[in-house]
């Protein structure tokens, strides 16, 4: 029986099924999570080879630059990026921010790959960033753009990026804002009823499911301090899609909730995707 990440409790409710497969909550801390039982180091999430280059490259160009403008602000640092898939935003940081060293890790040998090959980046590289050997306190800035989730046992990973990150520097952290994705999988389902192939909270991927208070908490286990969460551009596509209205209504929705953020001094965030900046202390 599983037990949950941050407290160890194994009592849970279910507040969704998947697929045959529960979507728990803890009822001490109110972490969520898949009972799925994934690996704790899956590699087949790029073994097709068949990539989008519009939603992996063009449709994520805003997402990442809205990141540079917001996050990077310095001129010049070390940046490492875990799970860096096909290496686009590994390029985004190197053309836009030339006095930036970058590099990333991703555990897929056919991502790497090919990003070495398409973005001729040579600064990629496969494998388990905790077998990496890195030097410890040698980066400004670690990124994880849509990892934490998938990892079951994500503490390990982050107490790793802890020690090769310099004092002061940040870790960042996107991943689905489950409250919101709970309440879109239950107006789906309401909707047009429960589909076999249908895709909701993503059971078997998506392990962990975090809040604002529950990734805070995560880093904070981990040593982490002052966290701070960003309102980001979204992706602009909609499920794979170029449709223009759908891009349209989703930064529609991307301005309310930034609205609505700001409003209420970071407390309300409906966005569809949780930004967060974690430091490690000085």
């Amino acid at each position: 029986m599983k037990s949950c990440i941050l407290c160890n409790s194994q009592e849970y409710s279910v507040v969704f099924e998947e697929n045959g497969i529960e979507i728990a909550q803890c009822r001490n801390c109110g972490h969520v999570y898949s009972t799925f039982e994934q690996e704790e180091h899956y590699e087949g999430y790029w073994d097709t080879g068949d990539y989008d280059l519009d939603w992996w490259d063009v449709a994520h160009r805003a997402i990442y630059k809205d990141f540079i403008h917001q996050v990077l602000n310095n001129t010049s640092g070390k940046l490492l990026d875990v799970g860096s898939g096909l290496g686009f935003f590994v390029k985004a940081v190197l053309d836009n921010k030339p006095n930036w060293k970058a590099i990333g890790y991703e555990i897929s040998e056919k991502a790497v790959s090919f990003g070495k090959k398409i973005n001729g980046l040579d600064c990629l590289y496969s494998g388990l960033v905790q077998d990496s050997k890195l030097p410890p306190n040698e980066f400004d800035i670690i990124t994880l753009w849509d990892v934490i989730e998938h990892i079951p046992k994500p503490h390990n990973l982050l107490n790793y990026l802890y020690s090769i990150l310099k004092p002061g520097g940040i870790l960042f952290i996107q991943t689905p804002n489950f409250p919101i994705q709970l309440i879109k999988a239950k107006i789906k389902v309401k909707i047009n009823g429960i589909k076999e192939d249908g895709h909701y909270l993503e059971a078997k991927d998506h392990i962990q499911n975090y809040s604002m208070e529950t990734l805070a908490r995560l880093g904070k286990q981990c040593g982490f301090i002052k966290s701070k969460f960003y309102v980001l551009k979204p992706i602009l596509s909609v499920a794979g899609s170029k449709s223009k209205i759908g891009i349209f209504l989703k930064l529609l929705y991307y301005y309310f909730t930034r609205f609505v953020f700001g409003l209420s001094f970071g407390k309300w965030n409906w966005n569809n995707t949780l930004f967060l900046a974690i430091r490690k202390p000085l």
